[in-house]
């Protein structure tokens, strides 16, 4: 009887893990795959400056007041509480523009279908020259929200902008509270 147990304990736990080790929900988040799954706009992939694997998102710009960026749109599971988000970029002489946000930005926006749901959150708003970076965020999705877009951009600014590594994956809600 005490072997039966120990045996449902197991499958139970293994289990578990299946629930939270899932997969990433950004489809090509190291851009190993050129630019498939995103909307490339000028946005380029760099075999010679990447974190890890063979390759990584590239945005170049010479000239302030233009928007260079890529963008994703990205499906939730049903009744999907709370998300991470993480990966690293690295910035070249990256110029602030007139505004606060004229920079070097990864954004993300909750959606239902194509309605913008609230404000975009900023993820990496930077300026200046910084080697590669990690960041990371838990958020939690709004009720009426069934996706979101992950916006990469120079935010009409000039300067060289590299991301690599992107990841999204659910959470508990419990762990986005802590």
């Amino acid at each position: 009887m005490n072997k039966c147990i120990c045996f449902a304990v197991i499958i139970w736990l293994c289990s578990l893990h299946q629930v939270f080790a899932q997969k990433n929900l950004i489809s090509n988040g190291g851009f190993e795959n050129d630019l498939s799954g995103w909307e490339p706009g000028n946005a380029k992939v760099s075999t010679v400056v990447r974190k890890s694997g063979g390759a990584s998102l590239a945005l170049v710009s010479y000239v302030k007041g233009k928007w260079e960026g890529v963008d994703q749109k990205v499906k939730l599971p049903k009744n999907t509480k709370a998300i991470a988000i993480s990966g690293f970029y690295k910035i070249d002489a990256v110029e602030q523009g007139a505004n606060a946000w004229n920079t070097a930005v990864i954004i993300l926006e909750f959606t239902n279908g194509d309605k913008k749901i609230g404000e975009g959150i900023p993820l990496v708003e930077k300026a200046g020259t910084q080697d590669w970076t990690n960041f990371s965020k838990k958020l939690k999705v709004p009720d009426e929200s069934n996706g979101f877009r992950l916006m990469i951009a120079l935010s009409e600014t000039s300067g060289t902008f590299f991301v690599d590594d992107l990841m999204a994956k659910l959470i508990p809600i419990e762990d986005f509270e802590k």
